[in-house]
């Protein structure tokens, strides 16, 4: 079981090594969101922040979390206010930091209004953190309401 563990976390962090770190994100709303977004024509924003547990010998590249950042800054990907298909590419990754996990890389995700009509988020939604290995199996489907709509929001995928 340790190797057949072993051996995939050696598949994970070879395929994102060699520069697969992209996944695909779908933005749904409820009819409460998609009409003020309409009526305010407000875009909408997915962020992807990469992120891994550190090695030992990696432990002094950490972030004030623990945590090795593998980009300098969040993937900004911007979708129009009807919601739809978003593409995270994982460009900004740094394939150099890989090297400092001791496991596989990982991804937190979160979708906003783009503050375009307002300078407040409006929108509460489903977010991702996690193994970026199962947001890459298929489209993970996040779902937005207004944030005085009181939705619950899920954990994904």
């Amino acid at each position: 079981m340790t190797i057949a563990a072993s051996a995939l976390l050696a598949c994970a962090v070879q395929a994102a090594a060699q520069g697969n770190m992209g996944f695909d994100v779908n933005v749904t709303l409820s009819k409460k969101a998609a009409a003020k977004l309409a009526a305010t024509k407000e875009e909408i924003v997915v962020f992807a922040d990469y992120y891994g547990d550190p090695k030992r010998s990696a432990q002094k590249h950490a972030n004030e979390i623990g945590q090795i950042s593998l980009a300098p800054q969040d993937e900004e990907v911007g979708i129009p206010h009807t919601g739809g298909h978003a593409h995270i590419s994982g460009a900004k990754v740094d394939a150099k930091r890989l090297d400092w996990l001791a496991g596989p890389p990982k991804v937190n995700v979160n979708v906003a209004s783009a503050r375009k009509s307002s300078s407040d988020n409006l929108l509460g939604c489903d977010f991702i953190d996690g193994p970026l290995s199962d947001v890459q199996k298929k489209p993970v489907t996040l779902h937005c309401g207004l944030i005085e709509e009181n939705l619950d929001t899920k954990l994904r995928p």
